[in-house]
């Protein structure tokens, strides 16, 4: 395993640190611009983009999420109420929605049995939205949980957990939770433990010791529908080149092979072959190149050169057959991306993606015929010789 380590600026550290608070939720060629990116296509560009319906909650981000396969469920997260927005400057909230494609509707979602926080990790079982951890500012962060259910509109507490409070990474397996890593903000320990949440017997049960450092993996994590597989990450100031994949079934763990990119904070995405990471920072420098992971080879291939300039907390989604990877900012407050671009495995080929308004931070999932991309963060000047940014609560509907 080898750590990249770099120095980094004060104005740096308050974007990294915004970069941690919606990746736990958890991010140019020509991309870049203004907050009036518009829905202009670059020539050659596919896909088209169509608004949803307003929301009845507030902008917000890193919030809970889940695609239920009929409604995208969002709750908690930070609204944005002062400059820089990070940390105490975010206001955490409790509350939540439910927006339904198939009539441009949304719906309050019943109060929860959780305090307002931000960075929960959540996934959809089938009949549940699980929604655990999470952190208010630098002063609190949560091991408790809660189970969501649409189809009743009701909400259950989840058992305790034996993990300490956080900000983590996660996965639905078909039948647990899986809870890795993370950090506590309070006491700014990274952590390398996890554990498994069964919502059919409401049990929890720990994961063997990954063999890696600890870490946050903010979105480094994918099910391959036999094993976890996590890969790169870091801490405040060093970012990772190894990984782990994690067997269920037989509750162990195995190393990674080295892969052909340089150790990052990436996010994962699942093809049903490979895992794909592209983008991503180890906080020296951004990123624009990336690889393939073969869990059945035990191989990684490196990606082709696409499109799009280096970016971090963009949207990435995997729609059957391309991964769209959408907005995002090269690292600074007062620029950002409203271009994209959607990476196909069977050609080995990149194509643009149609445009819309750039902003970082946004919830994106796959319905299975369209990515939902709503609410995030987008800067608007300065205040104070500060970058000025706030929370959006505006969302629209890609189809490739």
């Amino acid at each position: 395993m080898t750590a990249v380590t770099r120095p980094w600026s004060a104005p740096r550290r308050a974007l990294v640190a915004l970069v941690v608070l919606v990746a736990l939720a958890l991010t140019a060629c020509g991309g870049g611009g203004s907050s009036g990116g518009g829905a202009d296509a670059d020539a050659g560009a596919t896909g088209t983009w169509k608004d949803m319906a307003v929301a009845p909650i507030a902008g917000r981000t890193p919030a809970a999420r889940a695609w239920t396969g009929k409604e995208l469920v969002v709750w908690g997260g930070g609204f944005c109420k002062a400059n820089p927005c990070q940390f105490d400057n975010v206001e955490p909230l409790a509350d939540g929605a439910a927006y339904d494609p198939a009539t441009d509707s949304w719906r309050k979602v019943a109060p929860a049995p959780l305090a307002a926080r931000t960075g929960s990790v959540s996934e959809w079982t089938g009949k549940e939205v699980l929604v655990w951890g999470g952190t208010v500012g630098t002063s609190q962060s949560f091991a408790d949980g809660a189970a969501y259910n649409p189809a009743t509109d009701t909400w259950r507490p989840l058992a305790p957990s034996p993990l300490s409070g956080r900000g983590a990474s996660s996965v639905w397996t078909g039948r647990e939770l899986v809870v890795w890593g993370g950090r506590d903000i309070v006491s700014g320990l990274y952590l390398d433990d996890g554990a498994a949440y069964d919502p059919a017997t409401d049990r929890w049960r720990m994961l063997p010791p990954a063999g890696l450092s600890a870490r946050s993996m903010r979105d480094g994590m994918a099910w391959t529908g036999k094993e976890v597989v996590l890969w790169g990450g870091g801490t405040s100031n060093e970012a990772f080149d190894d990984g782990a994949a994690y067997d269920p079934a037989t509750d162990k763990w195995r190393p990674l092979p080295k892969s052909p990119i340089a150790g990052r904070f990436s996010h994962a995405t699942w093809t049903d072959k490979e895992v794909l990471f592209w983008g991503g920072e180890d906080w020296s420098q951004v990123f624009a190149d990336g690889a393939a992971y073969d869990p059945a080879a035990n191989t990684w291939r490196s990606l082709p050169e696409g499109p799009l300039s280096a970016r971090i907390v963009d949207a990435q989604v995997w729609t059957g057959q391309e991964m769209v990877v959408w907005s995002g900012t090269p690292g600074t407050f007062n620029n950002y991306f409203a271009d994209g671009a959607a990476y196909v495995p069977a050609t080995n080929t990149w194509k643009p993606i149609a445009r819309w308004s750039g902003r970082f931070g946004s919830i994106a999932l796959w319905t299975g015929k369209e990515m939902l991309v709503w609410g995030g963060i987008v800067p608007t000047g300065t205040a104070g010789g500060q970058t000025a940014i706030k929370s959006v609560a505006d969302g629209r509907r890609f189809v490739p």
